[in-house]
């Protein structure tokens, strides 16, 4: 309020015998804020009036404060220390003067001389809780304006006297008060403030505080990132980023086979300092030069148009920051052990299944494979097991990282470099599989004038993965390595005749010991080098306040090299009659070696225009931007078969070369507004489009237009809230809802031409090979569309003492790429293309509930995160059904996702009367013939007297959760700090692979099963087919081979292979203590921090043999880590 001076001396007349001074709280969290503003904000929170003459203090001075619930007094202080002003506090009102007024020139010459003769300089340094400096932090002698502010180092100096008091503040953090006795050199710790609603978080083309959000956002910084010690960065953060699922399929060195996904949506877009990268890039990205990652999950990311349909994930990595250099090193060691696995059979074991599988199929018991003496033998330990398992793997592989950067600058110019290493071995015992990463990362940012910056940042990697001759895992290829692990008959030796210059013969010519070693059976190496350049020019336009022009130009280049070798080897069998050793089996004949090589490039060119006003209480920030993006990519491959075992292209057979190549080019261009407004950042209201084009498409169907807008209400800002601000510090309400494309077509559909090579021709008895019409072009294919609904609450009590963050979203998808049922006659020689047809939905809701509380030295928050996402499809493009009850089986329109068919099984066939009497299993007219006690029952569900797919109903939710969620915990006291995290998912069912190897103990004769089969029904003794049945958990084992039906019954899909999956995993695990002395001090040490941590350490789940997060069975299983490090800065 502005009075003339005749009103102040009135009220000064009104309030001259006021009573003694309030003692209220308040909480100031303001950056840049005029002193009208924070004025205006003790008002609203205490009730009192100010008073004051306007020519006595600046209205335009800025000052940023950040105080929570502490006295009226000392809040005035600190806002008026820098004003030069004084104030008085009478009954419920502040009345404010011109520090002049209060005494005379003369006496403050007295009173400075006064003070000279008692006070002393004392020095001191403020560094946060992990020892880093901290410059900038206000020092100021409580109850007087004397005040500094501490360097680059967070050096400071400052007069005191003897029992003073300094008061260190700064933004961020808990203000610190220390009393100076004797001491000369003071070491002050600052501690993170719980909550700060000024804290800035990087959005969309730019930052925004916190508390002016009104998309669904979630971020986490650079204190939980540095903290992840997995070679996949997507894997450190699983169970932290809530509506963010990750799921590790694999622990494989350098395989990074991890699901990452936003509310279910598929893989996202990728943002790093503003380019796009690659999910094989982000994976890969070092930790130690990441400062915040922040993931857009709803309308908020539309104005990245393409790819952004599934959400935006956002990186900002580490810049140099004014100070001397700074030189930092995290290193760490790890030892790493598989999680759980599955158990393949001894030999005996193995023996008496076989031999069970071979009465069952029929074969006599007196000729059989094993006789009894065999089985006594084995069980004995008289003739050998081979445990191929124990052969290949080792009990524990290693892993190392090392991370050395420099830090610093001027006010001009500021720099970092960062180098980085990582080498991760295999369980193999071989050695063979490996991998090694080296990155390197600078960036240099310079003031060129007052009004323009510069800066030029380079991020290069190149990564070497070694593997031996059989993958640890491929889809689908016998050839692989954990395939061949557990398929191996345990009652064959690894060499013949115990000889070992004679591997022996095993089954598919798979010997595990050949493949997992690179000199026997060759090797895969995966070189995979990248660089990114980006240079970005900053201009702050003088005469136009507020705004701000940029360019930005990127420049990235991916290049990639395979090689596989598969060179000849020979296995043998020995011939105990004649004591020799025949060759029965020819490995990789020819030998044959195949290179990949690809490269790619992508120019990417922004221009961005920003306009900052606030006036009054409005807020407004306008950013337009234009995007042009250039995609190249060249694939080269070749192929070669070998006479001798030399793994080089120059050495191959003449007649046996192939080379191929393919070429693709993408272009896109983007024209992107955003408009953000609050008001008094109580009413918040942003709102932009992305206007794309995609070479994708036809020139009718390139671009697109897609708008979006959000709003939020600060309820607690308002007036009639005031009652409750002490309880309640923030209430928002918000909602968005955006349109967004996605152009992920296949090339060019919209074009004729011809694909070559794409069959072969027959001339003159010689094959030759010719071209081949491409599918019949599309000329109205165009984007798919998503469209993106999102309600929000956020809620936070007493300063975090508790808070909630609750979304829940929708998203429906349409114009989805497919292609028509409709037959095309083979005369026309071309297939139909893709049309904009299918369309889907998914829906959730998210929620965040935490706690968050200090007392002293010690402070502790505690934060669950829950996420709840499915799908449905709401057009699928698929032939007519001949009924209505194939309509309802296999018409998956309208109905939810993720669903399983199978049979309801209810119990085993006890008796052979109870098999016949019961209903046909399978369309075979003998099928109960085949069955056995023991064997699966399943519901005659329409009493047809058939058991067929006419009995079939959901019986599982498919492998993919619904829930995930996640529950992490901090605590720290004085220089220790603990990290806990637990993380799982629910609503997920795991039906045992859905393969034979997981559902029958021996499938085929010659071929290892698993011990869990162990308990089955059997024959009380094994060679007499007439001795009684004794029940087990699974059927009795059969080599019926798949189509027995029989064997078909009990492997099919049903609710008795049907196991729920959930699971709650203690994720991670780390401890650190933070070492500061005057010793380090001494020998040039600013900070030293000790780290021991674990990942996936314990796991509760319902599953036997499997990690719940594994999508197979047979592959190179997760690990579970310990691991120690050393963080260290000079």
């Amino acid at each position: 309020m502005n009075l003339s001076l005749f009103s102040l001396a009135f009220v000064c007349f009104q309030v001259a015998f006021a009573g003694k001074i309030a003692a209220q709280k308040v909480t100031l969290q303001e950056k840049e804020a005029t002193v009208v503003q924070l004025l205006k904000n003790i008002e609203k929170q205490t009730g009192f009036t100010a008073f004051y003459r306007k020519k006595d203090i600046d209205e335009t001075k800025r000052i940023s404060v950040n105080l929570r619930e502490v006295d009226l007094q000392k809040a005035l202080h600190v806002i008026f220390q820098e004003l030069a002003c004084d104030y008085e506090i009478r009954e419920r009102i502040i009345i404010i003067r011109k520090g002049e007024e209060k005494e005379s020139s003369e006496k403050k010459v007295k009173h400075a001389e006064k003070i000279e003769e008692v006070q002393r300089e004392v020095v001191g340094k403020v560094s946060d809780q992990s020892g880093d400096p901290l410059p900038g932090v206000t020092v100021s002698l409580k109850g007087t304006p004397i005040s500094t502010v501490t360097d680059e180092d967070g050096n400071f100096r400052i007069n005191v006297e003897k029992g003073q008091l300094l008061v260190f503040t700064n933004v961020g953090y808990e203000a610190h008060e220390v009393i100076v006795n004797d001491q000369n050199n003071l070491q002050v710790v600052l501690i993170e403030a719980l909550a700060d609603l000024d804290e800035v978080v990087v959005v969309a083309f730019g930052t925004q505080k916190k508390a002016t959000i009104t998309g669904a956002i979630t971020s986490v910084g650079q204190k939980v990132i540095k903290s992840i010690t997995t070679s996949d960065l997507s894997k450190g953060l699983a169970g932290r980023l809530p509506g963010v699922r990750v799921v590790q399929n694999s622990s494989e060195p350098g395989s990074f086979d991890t699901r990452f996904d936003i509310r279910g949506f598929s893989d996202p877009l990728f943002i790093v300092d503003g380019m796009e990268m690659a999910k094989r890039d982000f994976v890969r990205l070092n930790p130690n030069i990441i400062k915040d990652i922040s993931v857009l999950k709803d309308a908020s990311a539309a104005v990245y148009g393409v790819k952004a349909a599934n959400g935006v994930v956002l990186v900002t990595t580490q810049k140099g920051e004014v100070g001397k250099p700074v030189i930092s090193y995290s290193g760490d060691y790890e030892i790493q052990s598989f999680t759980n696995t599955l158990t393949p059979l001894d030999a005996y074991h193995y023996a008496v299944l076989n031999t069970e599988a071979e009465i069952n199929n029929g074969i006599p018991p007196n000729a059989t494979t094993f006789s009894p003496e065999d089985i006594q033998a084995y069980k004995d330990g008289t003739k050998q097991s081979t445990n191929w398992y124990d052969l290949v793997t080792r009990p524990y592989a290693d892993k190392q990282r090392h991370n050395i950067s420099v830090n610093g600058g001027s006010e001009r110019i500021q720099y970092f470099t960062s180098i980085g290493y990582t080498g991760e071995d295999g369980m193999w015992r071989s050695g063979d599989l490996n991998y090694k990463k080296y990155d390197l990362r600078a960036s240099v940012t310079g003031e060129i004038t007052d009004n323009l910056k510069m800066s030029l940042s380079i991020d290069g990697m190149q990564d070497q993965k070694n593997e031996p001759g059989a993958p640890a895992f491929l889809p689908g290829v016998i050839g692989s390595m954990y395939f061949s692990l557990f398929m191996q008959v345990p009652t064959n030796p690894v060499y013949a005749n115990n000889n070992p210059e004679y591997l022996q013969d095993s089954y598919d010519g798979q010997h595990p010991l050949a493949i997992s070693n690179a000199d026997i059976g060759g090797y895969t190496h995966t070189q995979l080098k990248t660089f990114q350049g980006n240079y970005t020019v900053d201009y702050e336009v003088p005469f136009i306040e507020g705004l701000n022009a940029s360019l930005r130009y990127g420049y990235y280049n991916l290049e990639q090299y395979i090689k596989k070798w598969a060179p000849k080897f020979q296995m043998y069998s020995y011939e105990e009659s004649t004591g020799t050793y025949r060759n029965t089996a020819t490995k990789n004949d020819p030998a044959n070696l195949m290179g990949n090589y690809t490269t790619m490039q992508r120019h990417t060119l922004y221009g961005q225009l920003n306009y900052a006003k606030s006036f009054l209480k409005n807020n407004l920030n306008v950013t337009l931007v234009f995007e042009q993006k250039q995609l190249k990519n060249d694939n080269l491959s070749a192929y070669s078969e070998f006479d001798a075992n030399v793994d080089q292209f120059f050495a191959g057979t003449r007649n046996h070369r192939v080379t191929s190549a393919d070429i693709y080019e993408f272009n896109n261009q983007n024209i992107i507004s955003k408009v953000n407004y609050n008001y008094d950042s109580k009413y918040l209201l942003e709102s932009g489009f992305n206007f794309g084009g995609s070479s994708q498409f036809p020139a009718d169907g390139r671009w697109g237009f897609f708008p979006y807008a959000s709003a939020g209400w600060v309820i607690s800002q308002e007036s009639f809230f005031r009652p409750m601000s002490s309880v309640i510090s923030q209430l928002k309400l918000r909602g968005s809802w955006g349109k967004m494309g996605d152009d992920g077509a296949a090339a060019f559909q919209f074009l004729e031409g011809y694909d070559y090579p794409s069959g072969t021709y027959v001339f003159d008895d010689r094959i030759t090979r010719g071209l081949g019409f491409r599918s019949i072009p599309n000329p109205n294919l165009t984007w798919s569309t998503s469209v993106t609904k999102n309600i929000g609450l956020d809620l936070d009590i007493k300063n975090r003492f508790v808070y909630l963050n609750l979304d829940f979203f929708q998203r429906n998808r349409s114009g989805l790429l497919a292609t028509r049922t409709t037959i095309v006659p083979g005369t026309i020689g071309q297939s139909l293309s893709q049309e904009n047809l299918n369309s889907d939905q998914i829906q959730g809701m998210e929620i965040v509930v935490g706690h968050s509380k200090r007392k002293g030295d010690f402070l502790y928050d505690i934060s669950a995160n829950m996420s709840y996402t499915r799908g449905r499809l709401t057009h699928i493009e698929r032939n007519a059904d001949p009924n209505s009850w194939e309509n309802w089986r296999n018409n998956g329109t309208h109905r939810w996702t993720n669903i399983v068919w199978g049979y309801d099984y209810v119990g085993q066939f006890q008796t052979y009367e109870e098999i016949v009497n019961s209903p046909l299993q399978g369309n075979h007219a003998l099928a109960n013939r085949f069955l056995k006690p023991g064997d699966l029952k399943y519901r005659d569900v329409n009493n047809d007297g058939l058991i067929n797919r006419l009995d079939e109903i959901p019986i599982a939710r498919g492998n993919t959760p619904e829930i995930s969620f996640g529950l992490g915990s901090t605590f720290s006291y004085k220089q220790f700090d603990l990290d806990i995290l637990f993380q799982g998912a629910a609503n997920v069912n795991y039906l045992n692979d859905g393969t034979w190897y997981a559902r029958e103990g021996i499938h085929w004769i010659g071929r290892n099963g698993l011990m869990k089969f162990t308990d089955r029904w059997h024959r009380e003794d094994l060679f007499d087919v007439n001795s009684s049945w004794v029940p087990g958990r699974y059927p009795s084992t059969y080599s019926r081979g798949p189509e027995s039906p029989s064997t078909q019954s009990n492997i099919a899909n049903s609710t008795f292979w049907v196991n729920n999956s959930s699971y709650v995993r203690l994720k991670s695990v780390t401890l650190g203590y933070t070492l500061q002395n005057a010793f380090l001090a001494k020998v040039g040490v600013q900070s030293l921090r000790i780290v021991l941590s674990g990942f996936n350490l314990v796991t509760w789940t319902g599953l036997e043999d499997v990690d719940p997060e594994r999508l197979q069975n047979l592959i190179y299983p997760n690990t579970k880590t310990y691991n120690i490090g050393l963080n260290l800065r000079l």
